[in-house]
């Protein structure tokens, strides 16, 4: 079996990569996050800033995609910038802070038509304004910029043949021995509906 070539996996790296063209990594962090931050985590990434949090929010599969799976996957970035200065550098930025509105901006460009190899392409689905439920400093702001990946995915990649290929994932309940699961046996034949 081979979860390198899952999906999330293959194209969290791609998207980071495209970020860092114009968000290099000695001025700007990018971490992977929960698509809604608690209290606790906002306080720890906001210390961060200038942050990019790349979140996965899931996928829309194609109707009638057949045994390739062709989806959407549903990303966001959670944006966060804490002015040094005055409190509208936290949208236009000065020449020591960038701003909110120049970080959309550019993460909107980059990801716009953006087409990873062997992945697929990228559109930008939304972008919005937010802020930290019980988070009162005035000199941080919050946005979120939505988009999604096109791409393909066939479950051969993952070299999965074999009921032993299944019970190798580590998922007890698909064992027919777990004594956690009852002994649920799984199909060996798939039979169609007549």
């Amino acid at each position: 079996m081979d979860l390198a070539l899952a999906p999330i996996r293959t194209i969290e790296p791609a998207i980071v990569a495209r970020l860092r063209l114009a968000f290099p990594s000695k001025e700007f962090q990018i971490q992977r996050i929960p698509p809604v931050l608690t209290v606790k985590e906002f306080e720890r990434v906001v210390r961060l800033t200038p942050f990019i949090g790349l979140a996965w929010i899931g996928f829309r599969p194609d109707p009638a995609s057949g045994r390739q799976l062709a989806a959407a996957m549903r990303w966001r970035l959670v944006m966060i910038v804490k002015a040094s200065s005055s409190l509208e550098t936290r949208f236009k930025g000065d020449r020591m802070d960038i701003g909110m509105d120049a970080m959309i901006d550019v993460a909107a460009a980059l990801l716009q038509g953006a087409v990873f190899d062997g992945i697929g392409a990228s559109a930008v689905t939304g972008a919005e304004a937010v802020y930290a439920d019980g988070w009162s400093d005035d000199a941080t702001v919050v946005a979120n910029l939505d988009f999604e990946v096109r791409y393909q995915f066939s479950p051969a990649a993952l070299q999965l043949k074999t009921i032993d290929d299944f019970q190798q994932l580590g998922v007890t309940w698909l064992n027919a021995d777990s004594p956690a699961a009852g002994g649920v046996d799984a199909p060996q034949t798939v039979q169609p509906n007549s």
